[in-house]
């Protein structure tokens, strides 16, 4: 870390005495740029270690709703409200293979409409 030879001035009316007078302390001591510096670094790390922790807390929650999915899939096959031969486990997408349809055609329309339906839509 290279030596600076700037000065900061902090003007504000929102210091309490409390913290004025740690600032003071520091400053009598030629040692606030330290303290400062200090405290940014430790900010830094712990801005750092929360985003660490927030991934984790996600990966956590992730599993948790895993689990508990894994066990709904269990209690609704126990009460029959799924098939016996679902697997619990994940299906690989090579068993959701994508099946061709028919087109319809739609040229041959076939049908009619009698009075009393076009009754009902008399007041348009």
């Amino acid at each position: 870390m290279s030596e600076r030879q700037n000065a900061f001035t902090i003007k504000t009316n929102q210091l309490s005495d409390e913290v004025y007078d740690v600032l003071a302390k520091y400053a009598k001591s030629r040692k606030l740029g330290d303290y400062i510096s200090s405290l940014i670094v430790r900010e830094l790390h712990h801005t750092s270690t929360d985003q660490v922790e927030q991934e984790n807390r996600t990966e956590e929650l992730l599993e948790h709703i895993n689990s508990e999915l894994r066990e709904l899939k269990k209690l609704a096959q126990a009460n029959g409200f799924a098939n016996a031969s679902d697997d619990i486990k994940e299906k690989s997408s090579e068993n959701h293979a994508i099946k061709e349809g028919k087109i319809a055609d739609l040229e041959q329309v076939s049908g009619s409409l009698d009075d009393d339906d076009l009754e009902e839509f008399s007041d348009f």
